[in-house]
């Protein structure tokens, strides 16, 4: 699939303009400390897929709502991002998401930087579908501030500004259409990993660990061999002449994750390697 790519960088002095710099997000913004405001988002449209910086150096009420049918995820990007969030306090290091459809207020005390993923949900869920095989079931359901998840928070952080700096830096990377995809994949994962629904657990099968050390050595050749693309798992069964639940049961037993999972981890290894080397 080919995914249009759009960058852009907008510095504001007047915080109106800056409200308005976020493509289709409706947004209204108040400065409410003195002084001279200073503002700068970078913004990269992949496809269905919106990646944003946004920084803002004076006191500022922002009230609006994010893009039509949109799951968002924002983590923080230094240690002053103090503030409130849709009626709740938002620590320093605290991520915060919202579910199209509601409107949000956020209001910070001064210094802000946020970095932040925004995707269409009708993608997000046929995503899965492909993927997971299984719907996207979000238990976000309306706006909030997201408890714990320190780690998988700094792993987006990483992710996202890396985005952004290969977007700012190096444009001509994501002419290539395996980065861009994979780099696709890894956003989508990173939402489903942080919103999703946990799957139940899978039991014991009469398999002997041979069998088990066999499946886990085939699945993740094939998985390695074709990681820029959105295997799912009905797929790897055929490709390797498994049942689901032997192919589920054998990764839980033999490297104690789910092959979804390890496959996440795989594309994001690689899309790491590829904006390293540009």
């Amino acid at each position: 699939m080919t995914h249009a790519v759009h960058f852009q960088r907008t510095d504001s002095s007047d915080v109106n303009d800056h409200a308005d710099s976020l493509s289709r997000w409706d947004q209204q913004y108040e400065q409410v400390s003195p002084g001279r405001f200073s503002g700068r988002l970078e913004e990269l449209w992949l496809g269905p897929i919106q990646v944003f910086r946004e920084r803002t150096h004076q006191a500022v009420l922002q009230r609006g709502v994010p893009c039509p049918g949109s799951l968002t995820l924002a983590v923080p990007v230094g240690g002053r991002n103090e503030g409130w969030f849709c009626g709740r306090r938002l620590d320093a290091h605290q991520a915060f998401g919202l579910a199209s459809g509601g409107e949000f207020e956020l209001a910070t005390r001064g210094e802000f930087d946020i970095a932040a993923i925004s995707v269409e949900r009708a993608y997000l869920d046929g995503y899965s579908q492909r993927v997971d095989g299984v719907h996207f079931v979000g238990a976000l359901q309306g706006n909030d501030v997201l408890e714990g998840g320190a780690e998988s928070n700094a792993a987006l952080r990483e992710l996202l500004l890396a985005t952004l700096a290969t977007a700012r830096d190096n444009p001509q990377a994501l002419d290539q259409e395996p980065l861009r995809r994979a780099l696709t994949h890894s956003l989508c994962d990173a939402l489903i990993n942080r919103f999703g629904q946990p799957q139940a657990a899978v039991h014991p099968g009469d398999i002997t660990a041979a069998t088990r050390q066999r499946v886990v050595r085939e699945a993740r050749r094939f998985m390695a061999a074709h990681a820029e693309e959105p295997i799912n798992v009905p797929d790897l069964c055929e490709a390797i002449h498994v049942s689901r639940r032997t192919l589920q049961y054998s990764f839980q037993d033999v490297l104690q994750m789910s092959p979804v999972t390890y496959l996440r981890a795989l594309r994001l290894n690689g899309v790491r390697r590829d904006l390293r080397r540009g």
